[in-house]
C-alpha cells in the first residue's frame, strides 16, 4: 500500500463529507470504510464517522459512535440526534 500524505488524507475526509451532503451515498460509504486509514486522531475519526452516518440516515449507528465522547463536537451531534432534529 502506498502511504498518503496528510494533505491528501484531509482532502479525502473533506470529500466524504461533501459526498454525503450531495447524495453520493455509495462514495460516502466507501470513504467511511477507509476512515481509519485517513486519520490517526481517534476522537476526530469518531466525529467524522458520526457525521457521515447521520448524513446516511443511520442515526442509531451515529449515536453509538459518539458513545463515551464528551467533546463539544460530540455534544452538538448528540443534541441533534436526541432532539429528533435529524429525521430521515
Amino acid at each position: 500500500m502506498i502511504p498518503l500524505d496528510a494533505s491528501l488524507r484531509r482532502l479525502m475526509v473533506e470529500t466524504s463529507l461533501m459526498a454525503v451532503n450531495h447524495g453520493f451515498h455509495t462514495q460516502a460509504r466507501t470513504l467511511l470504510a477507509a476512515l481509519p486509514l485517513l486519520t490517526e486522531n481517534h476522537e476526530a475519526q469518531k466525529i467524522i464517522e458520526a457525521t457521515l452516518l447521520i448524513g446516511l440516515g443511520e442515526n442509531k449507528a451515529a449515536a453509538l459512535s459518539l458513545k463515551g465522547n464528551t467533546s463539544p463536537d460530540a455534544e452538538i451531534l448528540r443534541r441533534l440526534l436526541t432532539r429528533g432534529a435529524l429525521s430521515h
